[in-house]
């Protein structure tokens, strides 16, 4: 990805994406949902595939869905987390 146009498909994207994975998330405990073993797998999944995700190619749905699934993990943090310009918090419409 690199316009403008594409940032704005991204942000499209993750504003549908996430407040899917939170409301799949909702109904966890909060020790898995914040689990430091599956946070560190996104992480290596989005580091073998980060290229993709902003350019294109091979490993781009995967990294996509793994910046998804990040976002919608913080956002069960106190105060939800800021990306991209939004703003994403567990229970408050996400987004």
């Amino acid at each position: 990805m690199s316009g403008s146009n594409e940032w704005g498909l991204m942000k499209i994207a993750l504003s549908a994406a996430v407040p899917l994975r939170i409301m799949e998330l909702r109904d966890k405990p909060i020790a898995e949902i914040l689990d430091p073993e599956r946070l560190n797998s996104i992480q290596a999944t989005f580091d073998e595939v980060r290229e993709a995700v902003l350019f294109g190619g091979k490993g781009c749905a995967e990294g996509f869905n793994a910046v998804a699934d990040a976002i919608a993990r913080l956002a069960f943090m106190p105060g939800g987390v800021d990306f991209m310009g939004m703003h994403f918090e567990e229970g408050s419409g996400a987004g």
